[in-house]
């Protein structure tokens, strides 16, 4: 391995690397306006995300205040649903009819007489509607049923809760 070869004391060499090289005087630069237009703008990004953060905040909370009130109309309007239910029960009630009915004046039936109706007048009847006048529930008992109570009927006789 080669070693570089080092100016003796004395040599030519040194003496053409000792003399002094004339330097430049050193002054201060002036900033670029680049950096500050960079900090401007990216303090005015910042600026813009923060207030679309805040407002997008501001509706999530307006919303969630919207859908609390709804959820608490919904739960007044079922008890309300809940009251009446129990108050159409209440007045269906065969104990309630016939004290109804007695203070009419009306009394049992002694006698029962069947009426024949005619097809056509049962389709049309049928047809005006939308639902089956009359229907069957067993042991001869016969209802109106309308199509909410078909669907219980159904559920009912299928073991299933309506």
């Amino acid at each position: 391995m080669a070693l570089p070869m080092r100016a003796q004391p004395g040599s030519q060499r040194e003496r053409r690397t000792s003399a002094p090289v004339p330097r430049s005087p050193l002054s201060v630069v002036p900033h670029s306006r680049r950096a500050a237009g960079f900090a401007l703008t990216l303090a005015v990004l910042m600026a813009a995300v923060m207030a679309g953060a805040l407002l997008l905040h501001t509706r999530i909370s307006e919303r969630q205040l919207e859908i609390d009130r709804l959820e608490r109309a919904v739960q007044a309007s079922q008890e309300e649903f809940d009251v009446l239910r129990s108050h159409r029960a209440e007045l269906r009630s065969p104990t309630a009819l016939a004290d109804r009915a007695t203070a009419l004046g009306m009394g049992p039936g002694e006698v029962s007489e069947f009426v024949s109706v005619d097809p056509m007048l049962l389709a049309i009847t049928i047809a005006r509607t939308g639902e089956i006048p009359t229907a069957e529930l067993g042991d001869g008992f016969t209802e109106t049923i309308e199509p909410l109570d078909q669907f219980r009927l159904v559920k009912s006789l299928s073991a299933e809760a309506p």
